[in-house]
């Protein structure tokens, strides 16, 4: 038969510290909203050339990241 009594308790760990969580960047979602509002703007501004709309959503794409960046860095304060 068992004998419970003499069994150890259970040791309790007090260094243990649960790590946070990771925050999310808000890079790629800043990044997609500007480059979409850039293609549209490339679109109603210009003759609607390819080229003209790859480039603006290029320009949208560059500005979203600094702009993700700058809201990292203010969420992280």
């Amino acid at each position: 038969m068992p004998q419970s009594k003499n069994r150890k308790p259970h040791k309790h760990h007090a260094d243990y510290v649960p790590h946070q969580k990771k925050r999310k960047s808000a890079v790629p979602v800043a990044i997609g909203f500007c480059a979409l509002l850039a293609l549209g703007i490339a679109w109603f501004a210009g003759d609607g050339s390819v080229v003209g709309l790859i480039i603006g959503a290029v320009i949208g794409g560059i500005i979203g990241y600094f702009a993700g960046k700058q809201m990292d860095n203010a969420f992280n304060k």
